[in-house]
């Protein structure tokens, strides 16, 4: 039997997505940077109490997206993507005790903007869950004041996002990919947490010092003749220290005052620290190493670094994942 052309096209559509085999993986930067509703750049503060006035308008915690209004439009909950540390986050919230939502799902909500009114007994409930998990009270408001302002890693005049399992780097500008090398890790398996363990961090950083030419000293030559310098460690880094009893909560705090303006942070601490980008003392090969090569920083090959430096400016953000 003859079948039209469009027909195959589908056939081989559907199998393209239901095969494992056959399946197309998701890019995991464009996924991170740019998913599928748009991030929140903020949270409002939790409310302290549940009576306000009746009629009072109701408002988004955040930016976010309707994924559910409850029937007469007493209730609406909203779905929020941020972005933290090296991670994309998910939260929900829930809006109960309302009158007049005109809300419909799959629509956008943005931070501050209502979301319907009080209703007539004057008492509305707001709830944050974190997957299944409603937070308390105090807890959400702990949350939402920790998170007033949050990054949006899309609009940075440049980022460099790095991927561990993909031994890649991408390069973009206002969002825009305008570079893709292969990279290579520090010669210890997984996530950087204490000094000498020659493995690189996972987290946000931004760039501090650069320099290029030479370097002094019997490792010199392994810096390719280029350094750009990160601040780690960053203040999750600095969490996981306190919760070690590597580092006091003194410490952190002053991490993550210098982390958030883009400043060096400590290294006086048993963290670790001079973490970075460089070039190689020669060519290598995923091949040949692995991709593990240093003793903590990431690797670019040298032609690589050189196209880059120039473009990578003191402040831009790093984020390694």
């Amino acid at each position: 039997m003859h079948r039209p052309w469009w027909l195959w096209c589908v056939v081989v559509a559907c199998l393209l997505v239901v095969s494992p085999d056959r399946a197309v993986a998701a890019d995991v930067f464009e996924s991170w940077l740019r998913p599928a509703q748009p991030p929140a750049d903020g949270f409002e503060s939790f409310p302290v109490s549940p009576h306000a006035s009746a009629g009072s308008e109701v408002r988004a915690l955040a930016r976010g997206q309707v994924v559910a209004v409850g029937q007469g439009g007493r209730s609406v909950t909203l779905e929020h993507l941020f972005h933290e540390n090296h991670e994309l986050r998910r939260v929900r919230s829930e809006y109960t005790g309302l009158e007049g939502v005109t809300w419909r799902p799959g629509q956008s909500v943005e931070r501050g903007q209502g979301v319907g009114r009080v209703g007539a007994g004057g008492k509305r409930e707001v709830r944050l869950l974190e997957g299944s998990r409603v937070l308390p009270d105090a807890e959400a408001r702990r949350f939402t004041e920790a998170r007033g302002r949050l990054p949006l890693p899309a609009e940075e005049s440049v980022l460099l996002l790095i991927s561990h399992a993909a031994n890649e780097l991408r390069m973009y500008e206002r969002g825009r990919e305008v570079r893709r090398v292969e990279v290579g890790f520090g010669q210890g398996e997984g996530r950087k947490r204490l000094r000498g363990d020659n493995r690189t961090p996972m987290g946000m950083y931004f760039v501090v010092d650069k320099h290029r030419g030479d370097f002094p000293g019997a490792y010199g030559a392994y810096y390719g003749g280029h350094w750009i310098r990160l601040n780690y460690p960053n203040p999750w880094d600095a969490d996981w220290g306190v919760s070690q009893g590597v580092i006091s909560r003194n410490v952190r705090d002053g991490i993550a005052r210098a982390w958030r303006e883009r400043k060096l942070t400590t290294a006086s601490t048993k963290l670790g620290s001079g973490i970075g980008l460089h070039g190689w003392a020669g060519e290598w090969s995923l091949a040949e190493s692995g991709g593990r090569l240093s003793w903590g920083c990431v690797v670019l090959h040298n032609p690589d670094i050189t196209a880059l430096y120039g473009r990578v400016p003191p402040g831009s953000m790093v984020v390694i994942f």
